[in-house]
């Protein structure tokens, strides 16, 4: 399966990449930060929201951010599946 967008925070990725891949990448997402593969474990989702939901990367966020419709596109079950 094809994943679209950011399982933890829901930032769409530039290209869609397969599920597996993702799982043991060890990618880092330049919005949540998180580490796939290492990070996201059931509890890094609701931690990143606590600390205000910090932008990871050094770039700025969008002036038209808005976490809430970004997190509609996040993947609620993702840190709670197994391969």
């Amino acid at each position: 399966m094809k994943i679209t967008h950011c399982p933890i925070c829901g930032i769409a990725f530039e290209e869609p990449v397969e599920e597996e891949t993702l799982r043991f990448s060890y990618w880092i997402c330049h919005c949540c930060g998180c580490e796939y593969g290492n990070d996201d474990i059931p509890d890094y989702r609701d931690k990143w929201i606590q600390r205000g939901a910090p932008w990871f990367a050094e770039r700025e966020r969008p002036i038209d951010w808005n976490l809430q419709e970004q997190l509609r596109h996040a993947d609620l079950s993702w840190n709670k599946q197994t391969v």
